[in-house]
């Protein structure tokens, strides 16, 4: 259909408007004195051609052709009620019978028939030979009464011509003819929007009226100044414009599929009674002693026989058909129920029904098909809510003919769990391409889903594995390269000085061989703390060190350590003043210091001052290495206490093996205290070691005569620092 229906609400109720305006006209022009005259009728019955072809105009319906039939027929009519109610005037005498009127009234039937037919054929393309017959059987039905009250007496009348019996039977001949192509739209295929209801009341109005005025004009004539037939005309009149004005005339031609009746009871109680009336009207007659038309029962009872046997047929046929899909649906439904998936069928949209269902789907959600079928809102509102407009998308591009329904979406189960639901369906269409229904398959994928998230997963995990497969592999490389020159350097060292203090051939000044003895001495020191620094790392990794805690001057023991490790390139002062107690071991707490030291020693340039300090904070010790180098960036601060952790740039010189700060951490851990670097106020790294012990020991006053200068330095240039 290309119709474009009016769009305003008094457009689309036009229809009502017209009928009850020309309802009221046609009220005042038959019980208003004065107001019965002839151009208000002829106005009237000219509304409806006028209103057709208006109709025609707005709503644009693919069949324009029986609509324009009954406009001509209908403004037949007009020009026959304007001749006839007019005559004198036009000619000077009273209308002759028969006249021109009656010629343009006759008319009219035709173009009607035609237009009723067209719509028939349009409606129903194919051959529908029961709704033919059931038209007959009524048309005949009818036909003897008007046959025998309204025909047969102007054909025994004696008075009139052969040309005004004609004219005379032409009335009722053709409004039978018009009665019986309205039974077969009645009984035939096609909507009936109230278009169609308007339409059939119009004829139904003309028909009666027609057989009103002919018996009363067979029984004493008709006075139209004082009659009401006119109302019935006028009826007639106006239901046919209201059909035409109303939205759904556009629907009357459109072709439908054949149909089984809606009412089967009641057609076959219409026909039966058509059937009867020959009969009836056969024994009426008789026993009135007037003349009987037999043959028109006999050919009844041939329709009747006809449509018997083809009911027979139809419902053999029927029996056939409904045997046949019987075993198609046992077949199928056996085959769809066996799928481990859900089949449906469902109406489009948020709110569109279930048709059928699955039993899968109870073993899937844990609804029975019942529950689930139970409206539209359990599927909709089960979906989880980030993944409903995705559904529901998909659902609406199917609807408007872009592709198959293909779509996932998760769906709370009876129970709660979470299942992962891939849907795929069609749409079925009609023959015109019209969207009816939804049919397709909903899988359970969440076994799918579970396993595709363990894949990624692992791999995840692999990948992870293999980074820190090729850190740990980039680690052993360093921590070899480092180990092995800080294996070689002090042993090369060690050795080259033991060989020149060995050679006899050369007499070496006393000075000088303190000198070289001394220098095999530091370098032993630094194989003894490299070795033993591995060593603690092994211990502390199987977890066979604890701490041996002894009350202790952490002072004396940063003081004994600053001996030993003082060198000429880096200043490195004592920060504090007075005796700090703890309850610590003494060796670890020299390994921090002391690893400290040679960090901070290691990672800043030459001259960079270095300040140790020991402070109480309640029941803890609190140790601090601080130096005026260029600082630890905030990424590292962490990652510089892992085993085999260096800074951001090794220092070529001196690499190191990365285990130191590692000792630094692990020796806090098992004080149950923490280690950390922050930024020293003035510039450069602050590294921090919280010890906590069992209480606070008198201060030893053998130190109290010991003072050092806190010193404070803005920190120079230089590379940034790291941690050993």
């Amino acid at each position: 259909m290309s119709a474009t229906a009016p769009t305003t609400p008094v457009m689309r109720r036009v229809w009502l408007i017209y009928l009850l305006v020309g309802t009221a006209v046609l009220g005042a022009f038959l019980f208003v004195p004065g107001m019965r005259v002839g151009p208000l009728f002829n106005a009237i019955a000219f509304s409806a051609p006028l209103a057709i072809l208006i109709a025609l105009r707005w709503h644009r319906p693919d069949e324009r052709l029986p609509w324009i039939l009954v406009a001509a027929g209908q403004t037949l009519f007009v020009v026959g009620d304007v001749i006839t109610y007019n005559y004198e005037r036009f000619f000077g005498t009273e209308p002759p019978f028969p006249s021109i009127g009656d010629a343009l009234y006759l008319s009219v039937y035709p173009f009607v028939i035609a237009g009723v037919l067209r719509l028939v054929r349009r409606r129903a393309p194919g051959r529908d030979r029961a709704s033919l017959i059931d038209s007959l059987i009524v048309g005949i039905g009818v036909g003897t009464i008007s046959w025998v009250f309204l025909i047969a007496p102007y054909v025994r009348d004696p008075t009139l011509t052969l040309v005004q019996k004609f004219v005379a039977m032409g009335y009722p001949i053709m409004d039978l003819a018009l009665f019986t192509v309205a039974v077969r739209l009645v009984v035939g295929a096609g909507q009936r929007p109230t278009a169609f209801h308007l339409f059939m009341a119009a004829v139904a109005a003309l028909f009666v009226t027609d057989g009103l005025y002919g018996w009363i004009v067979l029984h004493g004539g008709y006075d139209n100044t004082t009659g009401f037939l006119e109302g019935g005309w006028g009826l007639f009149y106006l239901l046919l414009g209201a059909s035409a004005l109303h939205p759904s005339m556009a629907r009357l031609g459109e072709r439908t599929e054949e149909q089984e009746p809606t009412h089967p009871r009641r057609r076959l109680v219409v026909l039966a009674a058509a059937a009867l009336l020959a009969p009836a009207i056969n024994i009426v007659q008789t026993v009135r002693g007037e003349t009987t038309v037999p043959f028109v029962s006999g050919v009844i009872f041939v329709l009747v026989l006809i449509r018997l046997n083809r009911l027979m047929v139809d419902v053999s046929e029927y029996r056939r058909t409904e045997r046949a899909l019987r075993e198609a649906e046992a077949k199928y439904r056996s085959l769809v129920e066996g799928l481990p998936a859900v089949v449906y069928i469902a109406d489009f949209g948020e709110d569109g029904a279930w048709r059928y269902i699955s039993p899968q789907i109870e073993s899937i959600l844990g609804f029975s098909p019942e529950e689930f079928m139970a409206g539209a809102k359990v599927w909709r509102e089960r979906i989880v809510p980030s993944d409903r407009d995705l559904a529901l998308r998909a659902e609406l591009q199917v609807l408007r003919g872009e592709g198959r329904l293909q779509c996932e979406y998760r769906i709370r189960a009876k129970d709660g769990r979470l299942v992962w639901i891939r849907e795929e369906g069609d749409a079925v269409n009609d023959d015109s391409g019209k969207a009816l229904y939804l049919q397709g398959v909903m899988y359970d994928i969440t076994e799918l889903k579970v396993a595709e998230e363990q894949l990624v997963r692992a791999l995840e995990a692999e990948k992870e594995a293999s980074a820190r497969a090729r850190a740990l592999n980039e680690m052993q490389h360093s921590f070899l390269q480092a180990v092995s020159h800080d294996l070689r350097t002090p042993l090369t060292s060690i050795l080259g000085n033991a060989l020149t203090l060995q050679r006899e051939d050369i007499q070496i000044p006393p000075e000088q061989a303190r000198e070289l003895m001394a220098s095999v001495a530091t370098n032993a020191r630094k194989l003894q703390r490299l070795v033993t620094d591995l060593l603690d790392l092994d211990r502390i990794t199987r977890g066979v060190i604890e701490p041996n805690r002894v009350d202790v001057d952490v002072t004396r023991v940063i003081l004994n350590v600053l001996e030993e490790s003082a060198g000429d390139d880096h200043p490195v002062r004592l920060a504090h003043h007075g005796a700090v107690m703890g309850h610590v071991d003494i060796a670890q707490v020299e390994r921090i210091v002391e690893n400290l030291v040679v960090n901070a020693i290691r990672y800043t340039p030459v001259g960079t001052p270095v300040w140790v300090s020991a402070r109480r904070e309640g029941d803890r010790v609190l140790l601090t290495v601080e130096d005026a180098g260029p600082g630890v960036p905030p990424e590292l601060r962490e990652r510089i206490f892992e085993p085999f952790r260096q800074g951001s740039e090794v220092v070529q010189h001196s690499p190191g093996v990365g285990i130191g700060l590692s000792l630094v951490a692990r020796f806090a851990e098992l004080h149950g205290g923490r280690a950390w670097v922050e930024d020293r106020p003035g510039g450069g790294a602050s590294f921090k070691v919280l010890l906590p012990d069992g209480g606070a020991p008198e201060p030893d006053p053998g130190l109290n005569g010991y003072a050092g200068a806190a010193v404070e330095a803005a920190a120079p240039a230089g590379p940034p620092a790291g941690g050993t």
